[in-house]
C-alpha cells in the first residue's frame, strides 16, 4: 500500500474512495463530489504546472515522442521526420520520385518542404504533388555528397533497392 501512495496523489486516493462510497447516497451527492474533486485536480494541475510539463518532457523523451513534438515546433524538423517516413518509388541517378503520406492533402507540410528544398542549391527543380503525395526531385549526381539531405535521399535508395 506504500508503494501506491508513493506513486499516487493522497488527494487521488481520496477522491477515489469518496467517490466510491457515495455511489449508494445520491446521485446528485456523487455527481457534485466528482465536480468537487475535478475542480480540486484541475487547481492543483494548475499550481505544478512546471514540474508537470518537465515530468511530460522527460516521458516524451524516454519514450521517442520528443523528436515527435519538436517538430510541430521546429519546421526543419518536420522535414527530417517526413524523411523517415518515406518511400522511393522510382530513381535514376539524378532523378528521384519520393512518396510520402503526409504530402497527401496537407498544404502544409507542402508548403514547409517546399519552403525547405528551394533552400538546396543542388537541386535543379522539383514539384510536389500534393494530390498523390508524390515529390519528384531532380539534381546531380555529383553534389550528393555536398548535400545532407541528398545523401539521405541516396542512402534512403540504398536501402530499398540495394544499389
Amino acid at each position: 500500500m506504500t508503494l501506491l501512495f508513493g506513486r499516487v496523489n493522497l488527494g487521488l486516493v481520496l477522491s477515489l474512495l469518496s467517490s466510491l462510497l457515495s455511489l449508494p447516497l445520491s446521485r446528485r451527492y456523487h455527481v457534485g463530489l466528482g465536480i468537487c474533486f475535478t475542480l480540486l485536480a484541475a487547481v492543483h494541475t494548475w499550481q505544478h504546472r512546471k514540474q508537470f510539463s518537465h515530468q511530460l518532457r522527460k516521458e516524451r523523451q524516454n519514450m521517442g515522442l520528443s523528436s515527435l513534438y519538436d517538430n510541430f515546433l521546429n519546421p526543419s524538423l518536420k522535414v527530417k521526420l517526413l524523411l523517415k517516413q518515406i518511400q522511393v518509388l522510382h530513381y535514376i541517378p539524378g532523378r528521384v520520385r519520393l512518396y510520402s503520406q503526409h504530402i497527401v492533402n496537407n498544404p502544409e507540410v507542402v508548403r514547409q518542404v517546399t519552403e525547405y528544398l528551394r533552400t538546396i542549391p543542388e537541386i535543379r527543380q522539383f514539384s510536389v504533388n500534393m494530390a498523390t503525395g508524390s515529390l519528384l526531385i531532380e539534381y546531380s549526381p555529383q553534389d550528393v555528397a555536398c548535400n545532407p539531405f541528398l545523401h539521405k535521399v541516396e542512402q534512403l535508395v540504398v536501402k530499398q533497392y540495394g544499389r
